[in-house]
């Protein structure tokens, strides 16, 4: 009987201190709910056209977490909504320098372009995103066009030999 006492005892101890050494802290829960409210609020402002009470939320998030999950191009995506094209491209070129194949971030690289005017960038943003996409015909198509519209004809033509299956 005690002994088995003394092993019961044994057993909650160990229990215990496992419980007390794998438990995350009160304040490591609140900060992570923090972070993931700091997200959802930032979504939700840029939602309802708050842009500058989004890019506020996204800032401090990604203060706190830069590498959270989709928040760096979302908050991309929320500068070039407000019309803040520089910071918008600095942002996305950030998430490239970590991932040179990220596509979202070419896309949003590619929207800042077209918003700021930045012909050269256009154009750079689809020939790379035809590079990582090739199966893209969207992409391809407006590779075409912009080659098109520039007068380089040939370049547009081997795109559109593709688009056409010839």
């Amino acid at each position: 009987m005690v002994r088995q006492t003394r092993w019961r005892a044994v057993m909650l101890s160990a229990a215990l201190i496992g419980a007390v050494f794998t438990a995350p802290t009160h304040a490591e829960e609140s900060k992570i709910d923090e972070h993931f409210l700091l997200l959802m609020g930032a979504r939700n402002a840029a939602k309802a056209g708050k842009h500058e009470t989004a890019i506020a939320r996204y800032r401090r998030l990604l203060e706190h977490r830069p590498s959270y999950p989709d928040a760096g191009q979302e908050f991309g995506w929320a500068l070039v909504a407000a019309g803040r094209i520089q910071e918008a491209e600095e942002q996305f070129r950030i998430i490239l320098q970590t991932n040179p194949k990220d596509i979202e971030a070419w896309k949003g690289l590619l929207e800042a372009a077209r918003k700021g005017g930045k012909q050269h960038e256009i154009l750079k943003s689809l020939e790379r995103l035809v590079e990582l996409e090739p199966a893209r015909r969207d992409l391809r198509m407006q590779l075409a066009l912009e080659l098109h519209n520039r007068g380089r004809f040939a370049e547009a033509e081997a795109h559109i030999v593709i688009l056409l299956g010839e």
